[in-house]
């Protein structure tokens, strides 16, 4: 296979993107579950000094995913709307210049809100409808907007890749990320302590400067034909669906098998992202703070795999790649769920941080080449999204559901995510397509 050099600025900002909009994610993921549920009585014992609404696990669940659901209809849209679309901005671009200020704005106005509840008011939900329900509105921008951004900024990075530096590439996105999400685990932390709405401001800020050197310095190729024109048919989403079912067997059956395993995936990473603070908070009795930078264990872990773990692919391939990497991942959680305390919470994050991007960096890329033609990235792109979508959807609500059942205790969620990461990893035998591309 022919060695074809990276655009490396490109690719750097490209992969900067999708890393910037991941840190709004973990500010999102670390502290609306801690407002949401912070009052409640259940959790009296547990040295909460934020004012929150006071709501229980399985609410909080519902609520975390419910915003979701309208990324079932959106990525998909976009996705495939982005691989006809002809715009003098390129085809990604107009999303990513949409979508990224308005959940900046969004997401700097959610730790806004908490702001107004009162300590003779903290928890009483009855009587802070006024302040829940424009929370909950932010909340949804910042998740609708993301469902905009995702699939079009994901597939900005593969449109400047070839097919056989796409791990690599997905590998840079995956450390920048990580360090990103380092950074703002520890400076968010003593930021938050200084003033709550501190560090989603500042992460705010960076993804605008991201946006702007994304809009300077990346330049779309303009070569390829538009997923209406290669099917034939109106661009419309019944000739998409019509398009993928008349896919050859074994085309059709790797995108299936590839999106289940994505599904089961972030179903357990679902529950991690909204639920790692509060397993910190009410089971293990940490400072809201100390919790906020747990994930920092596995963002490091992260950061330093990344890379390799790309190169690790491009090795041995993809598939026995990512299988190695979400049984990893379980090993590291079932090590939690047997072992519940701080230090072997502090083993376990690392295991998972180190074996997860194994996993993660060559998803997107095995779904896009996985498509008979790369005309269809930002389609593929968008049905993946719902897969993740799905998972983070039914991931919170499993696992609150199970938390409440269980006594509160979240350390069930940790036993809820190994059965579904191996059952991720179990999905993934019958795939036959998405390897790397020779170069042409």
């Amino acid at each position: 296979m022919a060695s074809i050099p990276l655009r490396w600025r490109a690719t750097i900002i490209a992969a900067t993107l999708p890393a910037v909009m991941e840190v709004i994610w973990q500010l999102y993921n670390t502290y609306v579950p801690v407002f949401l549920q912070a009052g409640n009585p259940a959790f009296s014992d547990a040295g909460v000094t934020t004012l929150g609404f006071g709501l229980g696990p399985a609410l909080t669940g519902f609520i975390l995913v419910f915003d979701n659901i309208a990324g079932l209809f959106i990525s998909p849209v976009v996705g495939a709307w982005s691989d006809s679309l002809r715009t003098r901005w390129g085809r990604r671009m107009p999303f990513i210049l949409i979508g990224i200020p308005i959940a900046v704005i969004a997401a700097a106005v959610i730790p806004l809100v908490p702001l107004g509840i009162t300590p003779a008011l903290n928890g009483q939900t009855g009587q802070l409808i006024g302040l829940l329900v424009p929370f909950v509105v932010a909340m949804f921008v910042v998740l609708l907007a993301f469902a905009v951004v995702r699939p079009a900024a994901d597939v900005l990075l593969f449109d400047i890749t070839p097919s056989a530096q796409r791990s690599t590439a997905n590998g840079i996105a995956g450390a920048i990320a990580g360090l990103f999400v380092v950074l703002t685990a520890l400076g968010g932390a003593a930021l938050y302590d200084v003033y709550g709405p501190l560090p989603f401001w500042i992460a705010a800020g960076l993804a605008i400067i991201v946006l702007l050197l994304a809009r300077a310095w990346i330049r779309e190729p303009d070569a390829l034909a538009s997923a209406a024109e290669l099917a034939g048919r109106p661009f419309t989403l019944r000739g998409i669906v019509a398009f993928i079912r008349e896919l050859p067997r074994d085309y059709a059956s790797s995108l299936i098998f590839l999106l289940l395993s994505n599904l089961l995936a972030y179903v357990a990473l679902g529950q991690m992202q909204a639920f790692l603070s509060s397993y910190g908070v009410f089971s293990l009795g940490m400072a809201e703070g100390d919790a906020a930078m747990l994930v920092a264990i596995p963002a490091i872990a992260f950061m330093l795999a990344a890379i390799p773990a790309g190169m690790t692919a491009n090795r041995i391939g993809r598939k026995r790649t990512q299988i190695i990497g979400l049984l990893g991942y379980a090993s590291g959680a079932l090590v939690i769920f047997l072992m519940p305390d701080a230090t072997m919470l502090t083993v376990g994050l690392l295991i998972c941080g180190l074996t997860w991007p194994l996993a993660n960096v060559v998803q997107v890329a095995m779904i896009v080449d996985s498509a008979p033609v790369e005309t269809l990235m930002g389609t593929y792109t968008g049905l993946r999204q719902i897969s993740v979508t799905l998972g983070f959807i039914i991931g919170p609500i499993l696992g609150g559901s199970l938390v409440e059942a269980l006594g509160n205790d979240y350390r069930w969620m940790w036993l809820a995510m190994t059965i579904f990461l191996v059952l991720a990893a179990a999905a993934l035998a019958p795939v036959t397509r998405g390897e790397a591309r020779a170069a042409r």
